[in-house]
């Protein structure tokens, strides 16, 4: 029986050591298992961060592209108002100058060339004199539909009355 006692000895120390492998290898499975869950948690956290920085990042860049659209319709409008200033200023400056000349057209007096006319009539009718520099002020004026002489004014000829400049205002 020593021999059954020997082996049953040498069955529990084998068993003992092969228990502790065992669990030396289940420990070691354990190990494994939770440094590969934690490598996994640790992808998976790197995973969402990096999924929260792509959003940070594109929602930064959308941000970017509104205040970039913002900034150049601003940009637009400053350009069109600037430019709607300009339009009506030259409207207003057209306008003035039209009007200018509409004035200055008024001043003429249109009159129709008779029988019974000469310069020296219609200076006197119009300026109170009859003395060449108001004859010839009217001929002048009326020089390029009248031609080169004064004497070839056609009856039924429309001419102008122009207005007495300042200088043949100050003669007596």
């Amino acid at each position: 029986m020593a021999e059954d006692e020997k082996k049953g000895l040498f069955k529990k120390i084998s068993d003992a050591l092969s228990n502790k492998d065992e669990l030396a290898a289940q420990e070691a499975a354990k190990k494994e298992a939770a440094a590969a869950d934690a490598k996994a948690k640790t992808e998976k956290m790197r995973q969402e961060a990096m999924e929260r920085s792509a959003e940070r990042a594109k929602k930064e860049a959308e941000e970017a592209k509104q205040k970039a659209m913002d900034d150049l319709e601003a940009k637009r409008l400053e350009f069109q108002k600037k430019q709607d200033q300009s339009e009506l200023q030259e409207l207003r400056a057209a306008e003035a100058k039209r009007k200018a000349e509409e004035a200055e057209k008024a001043k003429y007096i249109k009159h129709v060339w008779t029988n019974e006319d000469t310069y020296a009539s219609l200076a006197f009718e119009h300026y109170g004199s009859i003395q060449e520099p108001y004859w010839r002020l009217i001929y002048n004026h009326n020089k390029a539909i009248i031609g080169d002489h004064p004497n070839h004014i056609r009856t039924g000829l429309e001419i102008e009355i122009p207005p007495l400049p300042e200088e043949l205002k100050k003669k007596p």
